[in-house]
């Protein structure tokens, strides 16, 4: 039960930390601009490797969970206010964690991952649209309580019985198209005035978050259909905002932003190889959230 607890608490506030810190904080304070932010794109692409690594004699995940933790810590006490080489590190922060704790859990620890989905996105929906420049007590507190939790787990020896596949990279790259598409979505959003949708409608938005996560939990479908279901979604979500309909879109993406990292979470929690779990994190995580921000930059698709 406390492993349970210590697992929900560490995921949920260290994702806090990604949406609120990193992609809405860091992101925004340098206005998105690629060139300034490719040191953190290099350093976390260079920390998710580390992640799959040996480290000699530091080879439990756990001991290397919070080290990681302790350099965002570090880290966070410059924030947002960071030059190349500590925005690189906090890259490589981020990054390390990534692989790391999704590894943790067993595929069928749903309960689980949804609790810390949850607290990840009520927090995140009802923080977004706080003063980016001001969070430095988030920063440091997410990652105290994501150390915390860390602190617990010393003695939790991850369930290699669990990890029950080892697929090809071509077969996640579906998980890769949905991850670009809601990046993509969610950086034209949050840059669009007329097209805000936290601002007036948090409640419904982290209402939605939490139907999402309940519908993973209880819709049992293959693999194929879980995707084709998730594609509907997407499209529906940029219909709604091609259409401009922000009360609809309220409602379906914050459903399809949640349902579809379910379904991530527990294909990437079933790899056996903790070194091809931070390989294909790589392009699952930092290219496709990049590509994403770079065609929302760039307006190609709005």
């Amino acid at each position: 039960m406390i492993y349970s607890l210590a697992l929900i608490l560490l995921l949920g506030f260290e994702l806090s930390y990604y949406l609120l810190i990193v992609q809405t904080g860091v992101v925004a304070h340098y206005n998105s601009d690629l060139i300034k932010l490719f040191p953190m794109f290099a350093g976390g692409v260079l920390g998710t490797l580390l992640g799959g690594v040996s480290w000699g004699k530091i080879n439990n995940p756990i001991d290397k969970i919070m080290l990681a933790l302790s350099l965002q810590l570090l880290l966070s006490l410059s924030y947002p206010n960071y030059n190349i080489v500590t925005l690189s590190l906090l890259g490589v922060a981020v990054g390390l964690m990534a692989p790391l704790g999704i590894y943790l859990f067993k595929a069928k620890q749903r309960k689980e991952l949804l609790f810390a989905l949850a607290i990840a996105y009520t927090i995140g929906t009802y923080s977004f649209t706080s003063v980016v420049d001001d969070r430095l007590w988030m920063a440091i507190t997410f990652t105290l309580i994501a150390f915390g939790s860390a602190l617990v787990l010393r003695g939790y020896v991850v369930d290699r019985d669990s990890k029950v596949v080892s697929r090809s990279l071509i077969s996640y790259s579906p998980l890769m198209l949905w991850l670009l598409l809601d990046s993509n979505l969610f950086e034209t959003l949050s840059r669009s005035g007329a097209l805000d949708i936290w601002s007036h409608k948090t409640a419904l938005i982290i209402a939605f978050h939490l139907f999402g996560l309940v519908a993973a939990y209880f819709i049992h479908i293959s693999r194929v259909k879980q995707h084709i279901f998730i594609g509907l979604q997407f499209i529906g979500s940029y219909t709604l905002l091609y259409l401009e309909w922000t009360l609809a879109l309220a409602m379906l993406y914050p459903f399809t932003i949640s349902y579809y990292n379910v379904i991530v979470f527990t294909a990437l929690s079933q790899e056996t190889s903790i070194f091809k779990l931070s390989f294909t994190m790589i392009f699952v995580g930092w290219i496709a959230s990049g590509l994403g921000l770079a065609i929302a930059v760039s307006k190609i698709l709005y």
